[in-house]
């Protein structure tokens, strides 16, 4: 019997631009992920000046991918996360971070990574 391999892809974090531009988020977050078969897992330097990891699922509907899992490092919380993104190249991806709920500053924000 013949097991397929994988299909895996690795990226790396780079940027987020914060829509609150009063907030003093950090905006230089390297760190690196892996995707493979659509479980997805990753670490980086966050927002907070913390560092966070994330472990999930991505589903591809077209043009834009969910990912949709749980995400340490913010305010010592273990928080769920539902991310939309869209290649923008053969390995720029963009990444649109939605508002955490009751959070006091607005949080949204657009990420970019390097995917290879």
């Amino acid at each position: 019997m013949i097991i397929p391999l994988a299909s895996c892809m690795v990226g790396l974090h780079l940027a987020t631009y914060h829509v609150d531009r009063s907030a003093g988020f950090n905006e230089f977050n390297p760190g690196v992920y892996a995707n493979c078969d659509g479980f997805t897992a990753g670490h980086y330097r966050n927002s907070e000046r913390g560092t966070s990891d994330y472990i999930g699922y991505t589903v591809k509907t077209g043009r834009v991918d969910w990912t949709i899992g749980a995400v340490t490092g913010y305010k010592g919380d273990t928080m769920p996360m539902i991310l939309p993104s869209v290649r923008v190249s053969k390995h720029m991806r963009i990444v649109i971070l939605p508002p955490v709920p009751k959070a006091t500053v607005n949080t949204s924000g657009v990420h970019l990574a390097y995917e290879f």
